[in-house]
Parts: C-alpha cells; structure tokens; sequence
C-alpha cells in the first residue's frame, strides 16, 4: 500500500527505484514499512508517460525496459515488486549466481513455467509445503508476479491495481467475500463482526532476509514475512459499511 501511495497519491508520483526485501522492513506486529529512499526520482508528469533517468538500482530486480531504454515509470516499481512476489513464494534469491550462465538463472526465468502451468507447489519454499500454507493463495500471488514483470511496461498492473488483486486473492481464498466484490448482506456483515477477521499469508517467509543500514548489519534465516496473528481488514469494513449506508 505504500508504494500505491507514492505512485498514485502523491503529485508528481514518486518512484522508489529500489525496491527489493531489504528494503521492506517490519514493524513490531509485522506491519511492512518501506526504507531506503536514496534512489527516489519524481514521476511522469501531465500527459507525460516516463521521465528519462540514469539506471540506478539493483541487479535482479530492475526493469529491462528501463535498462534498455532510460525510460524510468512507476511500473519500473511494479516490475521490482513483482519479483519481490516470487521470492516470497518461493524463498530464492533474485539472481541464482550458483546456476551455471548457460542456464536460466533469474527467478522469473525459473519460476514461469511452472507457474503458467498452475504448479505452484514445484517452486515453493520447503518449509511452507511442511507447514499449513494457502496454496491457491500462492499460485494467485505466483501469477500476479509474473504480470507486474512483464517485458513491455504497458502490460503490467498498475500498483494500486496489485494491491487490489492481493487483497482480492486473500479474502476469497479464505472464504471471506464472495467471488465478486459487491454490496455484500447484511447477514455476512454481522458474522465478519463476530469473527476474527485474520489477514495471513499462512505463515509465508523469507528464508534469507538481510538488511543493511549504514554500519548496521541484521540477517534471519527464518523471518515471516506476515504473521497469522497479524490482523487487518478494518479499513475493507469501513468501506463496505459506508456503501451500505450511502445505498440505504
């Protein structure tokens, strides 16, 4: 949600241009903060589809197109996330530098085909297929990655339009929505209240998760990424009791 409020709630939108797990700290109770803004550049603006910007960023999760062209955009952003995406799923470093050069060595490149197949247990973390895990949640999450990294930056999802389908994903994978965002009743409503409205990737986590500031060095070999006991959805009621009590 942060970076969907840099991109589209600030003017200009701001592009962090280094986005990767390092840079994606937690709070006490799991709340994902975003760090290191040393790299941000002012967006597009007006009509203006891109600015133009030396590359600067880090291997594995910068944006071809942007290498390629010097054409920097907030789906530059969206490209890094979406590797970002798979890594959670899978617990493997951006760029496998262990794989021999002839081979497909890129996370992307490793994870596509199972993926397209709909074989998202093929490329999952051990320890999420030994422990209770959502694996249809996995496989939306899976998918939307390779969306958001997509070759052309037209192709990819706007941020806000991620964050959306990630929030989507969770609520129907759990039983919480209906299939269709709409009113819901007045019914599933009052049973939302009564329960305890869990937001959870089922115990996801990055297995190497190291994080530099300054002169100061952290790493874990086990760190959720989110915690079951993490909770959210208050602003989702909210929305849905005020379009309730705007449509009567």
């Amino acid at each position: 949600m942060g970076i969907a409020h840099l991109h589209g709630g600030c003017k200009p939108s701001i592009i962090h241009r280094d986005l990767k797990p390092s840079n994606i700290l937690l709070g006490e109770e799991f709340q994902a903060k975003i760090s290191d803004f040393g790299l941000v550049k002012s967006g597009p603006v007006g009509d203006e589809s891109h600015v133009s910007s030396q590359i600067k960023g880090t291997p594995g999760y910068l944006d071809p197109s942007y290498c390629s062209t010097f054409h920097l955009s907030t789906l530059s952003d969206v490209y890094s996330f979406g590797v970002i995406l798979l890594q959670l799923i899978a617990a493997k470093p951006a760029v496998d530098t262990s794989r021999p050069l002839y081979t497909a060595y890129h996370i992307i490149d490793w994870a596509r085909p199972s993926l397209e197949q709909g074989n998202v247990e093929s490329i999952m973390d051990v320890n999420l297929l030994m422990g209770p895990c959502n694996t249809e949640m996995m496989l939306r999450m899976g998918q939307l990655g390779l969306r958001c990294v997509a070759k052309s930056p037209k192709d990819r999802p706007p941020m806000s339009e991620v964050c959306g389908e990630l929030e989507r994903a969770l609520c129907e994978t759990q039983g919480l929505v209906p299939q269709r965002l709409t009113r819901p009743s007045k019914k599933w409503i009052e049973q939302e209240e009564n329960e305890s409205f869990t937001m959870s990737l089922e115990g996801a986590r990055l297995q190497r998760f190291h994080v530099e500031m300054e002169s100061i060095s952290f790493s874990s070999l086990d760190l959720k990424c989110l915690d079951s006991n993490t909770r959210g959805g208050e602003s989702l009621r909210e929305v849905w009791e005020e379009a309730s009590d705007a449509t009567g």
